[in-house]
């Protein structure tokens, strides 16, 4: 594989300005010449490397309608089959959206890549555009640990992601397939999977973080407490939630309205803690820029 840098994304991968689309022309030639052409939705197969493995219904319905408005605004990556159909590199969001609103062509870029080369787009692509679920961007690391040889040094500096991440997204991979599932399911963040790591009652202590709806402050305390048998991890014994004070759950659920993420509000003596949960540093950066002085005209 060449020496690149994914991490400045697909269109330094590519080497083509992929943010400007010209009027769709039609795919006369056998070259892989990487310009923009008009390729039927049903003549495009799957990404067998894609690591995504969970699609939000509901932003992909989002997206389609932006697609029957707009149009889609960013050409998928494609590579020629010998049968005369298309292998997805990338852009599976937008495939399956622009299916979704009925249309039938798609703009694509048509380009000749390795095993390799497909798997690093698929998961740079899903790491920029969407999230991965933590799980399925652990898996998608192994693989090109695996699979393609790539150190934890080589990934970081080609996928833009520090050692320390992409070894805490490896360390998920040992965690009960049922709390893996959790994760995938969005029922457990990231930060609650983390502390459970290595812990041989996992999957008891992940319906507790989930019936009694921790915080990952709270589960990691509650670890610290199970791993020096402060609190039995038994169903008879564990600790029961107090129920939420009606006005503070009311005050709780007023700012979360106002700032757009999960607020929650413990009493303390006299005062107390209001606890934010956001999922990412996007959202975080979106509550700074609301709390501006030059956004509240203070």
């Amino acid at each position: 594989m060449n020496n690149k840098s994914l991490g400045r994304g697909l269109s330094a991968f590519l080497d083509v300005n992929m943010q400007q689309i010209p009027t769709a022309a039609v795919d006369k030639s056998n070259k892989d010449d990487k310009s923009i052409v008009s390729i039927n939705v049903e003549c495009i197969v799957k990404n067998p490397f894609q690591p995504r493995q969970v699609f939000n219904e509901e932003t992909l319905a989002s997206l389609a309608e932006s697609i029957k408005r707009k149009g889609v605004l960013q050409p998928i990556l494609v590579m020629r089959l010998e049968n005369g159909t298309y292998q997805l590199v990338a852009g599976e969001r937008r495939l399956r959206a622009t299916r979704m609103a009925g249309i039938s062509e798609i703009p694509a870029i048509i380009t000749t890549m390795s095993s390799e080369d497909q798997l690093e787009v698929a998961i740079l692509e899903n790491i920029q555009r969407e999230d991965l679920n933590p799980i399925d961007e652990a898996v998608a690391y192994r693989r090109l640990i695996e699979e393609f040889r790539r150190t934890q040094e080589e990934l970081s500096e080609i996928l833009g992601k520090s050692r320390s991440h992409i070894t805490n997204m490896l360390r998920l991979l040992v965690l009960p397939e049922d709390v893996k599932f959790l994760v995938k399911e969005n029922k457990l963040t990231f930060g609650h999977a983390r502390a459970l790591v290595g812990s041989p009652e996992a999957s008891h202590l992940a319906k507790q973080i989930i019936d009694q709806s921790l915080s990952v402050r709270e589960t990691e305390s509650l670890m610290k407490d199970v791993k020096v048998g402060r609190v039995p991890t038994t169903d008879s014994n564990r600790k029961k939630k107090q129920p939420d004070d009606p006005e503070v759950l009311n005050l709780a659920n007023q700012i979360s309205a106002l700032i757009g993420l999960d607020v929650r509000i413990k009493l303390k003596n006299r005062g107390g803690i209001i606890e934010v949960d956001f999922g990412n540093f996007g959202e975080l950066d979106e509550l700074l820029i609301k709390l501006s002085p030059s956004r509240t005209g203070v």
